[in-house]
């Protein structure tokens, strides 16, 4: 079961590693950095850019009681040439 204790506890990581969270109808939303998802209550707001302008962008809402799981992203490594 993800908690909002879980969920902050992956918001506040140090060094943050992105992660996706998964939802009951089978969508997933990414937390590429830790200014844009927060914990408020029973949710998690993901801020999102919205288009191509900079100022344009969208807030998703996501009720913690539909989270089935979290996972964080792969760690990729680089490639010296």
């Amino acid at each position: 079961m993800i908690t909002r204790q879980h969920v902050r506890e992956l918001i506040m990581a140090e060094p943050f590693k992105p992660f996706r969270l998964f939802l009951s109808d089978g969508s997933h939303h990414d937390v590429m950095h830790p200014e844009v998802a927060w914990v408020w209550g029973n949710r998690v707001f993901i801020g999102q850019n919205g288009g191509k302008n900079v100022d344009d962008y969208a807030v998703k809402q996501l009720s913690i009681l539909h989270l089935t799981r979290a996972e964080e992203f792969p760690q990729t490594r680089s490639v010296k040439k």
